[in-house]
């Protein structure tokens, strides 16, 4: 029986969830979390943490980091990791290729992994471990990690630590007992979903690396992707898996919105109805013809009322301040203060929106992230910017 596969001519499933390097796409998200964990590569800081909605990619980001990794780099993954610290120092040892002894205290385990990591600096080898879902880390668990990243010779770290998690992961940091874990964050960042432009590319992306670039799609149906997955991955990949099956069944080459629509329904999303959509603008031009009516009625048919003055002030140009990255590598932190977490790595070229200083800090705005860097760390410029109404009176 033939499939939608062989139907549509691919090599493979092109939506297949399962996270898989070679259909990995390098929106503009995942590569700046790329850079940031080869950030973390090159000076070897302790730890670095990457947060994510479901669905946003951040286990094949972190795999298609690992598959960059030189031999000289040796690592330990660990999923599902609702794990006491004895359980946790276990299952490190064991993905490094170590039996621990049954019944091992947690020193035991501790120290056991403490000469493993001495034995592999002496070699000339970085250590990497990476925890995936670290939202379901018990607070213990995190502060044992936290010891173990203390490890260190008298120059470098002897362990980096990678931790991967939902939004609850940033919360769960931010409690009073993780204060010293999270001074030592180097790294974090925030994923996001993709804009629409960037799911379209996703997508074609995803359709030439299975085999077949020459699927069409229809503008409306990119249009009703967006509008049900609001380009989060995860959710794409099941629209467009479904929505190629339904072409299949209907002998067809092509994905329009009834595709997408009937894709959305056998997955359980929430999509309106043809009747519902012509309704609603209908209803919102009834709306606004009434007020219009009983504006005019109660402005011209009434002698007791008058137009108001109209007391409006010219508008003026605000001047807003940018600055430009002159280093290779900043760190924007949490506070004005060297010791403050830091929130993002900018590279040099960024340009950020200076918006306060204090103590020879800028406040800056990068993207969607807000952060505080050095003064002598930026090349300031000024720019008029929008139009700006003075309403006073």
């Amino acid at each position: 029986m033939s499939s939608f596969i062989e139907f549509f001519g691919f090599r493979d499933n092109p939506f297949n969830i399962t996270p898989d390097v070679d259909f990995f796409f390098m929106s503009s998200v995942h590569q700046e979390a790329l850079a940031s964990l080869e950030y973390l590569l090159e000076t070897e800081e302790g730890f670095a943490v990457i947060v994510g909605e479901p669905g946003t990619g951040k286990t094949i980001t972190i795999k298609k980091f690992l598959s960059q990794l030189p031999d000289s780099v040796e690592y330990a993954y660990i999923l599902f990791p609702n794990l006491s610290p004895e359980e946790m120092f276990t299952a490190l040892l064991e993905d490094f290729g170590i039996e621990p002894p049954e019944n091992a205290t947690k020193n035991r385990l501790f120290s056991m992994l403490k000469d493993f990591l001495i034995e592999k600096k002496k070699e000339g080898k970085k250590v990497f471990v990476i925890i995936d879902e670290a939202q379901n880390l018990p607070v213990e668990t995190l502060e044992e990690l936290r010891l173990l990243s203390n490890l260190e010779t008298d120059k470098e770290k002897l362990i980096q630590i990678i931790l991967l998690g939902q939004p609850e992961l940033e919360r769960k940091l931010e409690l009073p007992q993780l204060r010293q874990l999270r001074q030592r964050i180097t790294v974090i960042y925030r994923l996001s979903n993709l804009k629409k432009d960037e799911m379209i590319d996703y997508i074609n992306y995803r359709l030439a690396k299975a085999g077949n670039s020459a699927v069409r799609i229809s503008k409306k149906a990119y249009d009703r992707i967006f509008s049900l997955t609001g380009g989060n991955l995860r959710l794409i990949n099941q629209i467009m898996e479904r929505a190629l099956m339904s072409a299949f069944v209907k002998n067809k080459h092509s994905i329009g919105s009834e595709e997408v629509d009937e894709a959305g329904e056998s997955l359980g999303f929430k999509t309106q109805s043809r009747k519902k959509l012509i309704i609603f603008p209908v209803l919102i031009l009834v709306i606004f013809s009434a007020l219009g009516f009983g504006y005019y009625y109660f402005y011209q048919f009434n002698p007791k009322k008058t137009q108001p003055a109209d007391k409006t002030v010219p508008a003026k140009k605000a001047v807003e301040t940018y600055g430009t990255v002159i280093p290779a590598k900043l760190n924007m932190r949490k506070s004005a203060g060297r010791d403050s977490p830091v929130v993002y790595v900018l590279k040099k070229g960024d340009r950020v929106k200076i918006e306060g200083e204090k103590d020879g800090w800028y406040r800056v705005r990068f993207k969607n992230i807000e952060g505080w860097v050095k003064k002598e760390f930026l090349e300031v410029s000024y720019e008029k910017g929008t139009d700006r109404t003075d309403s006073r009176e």
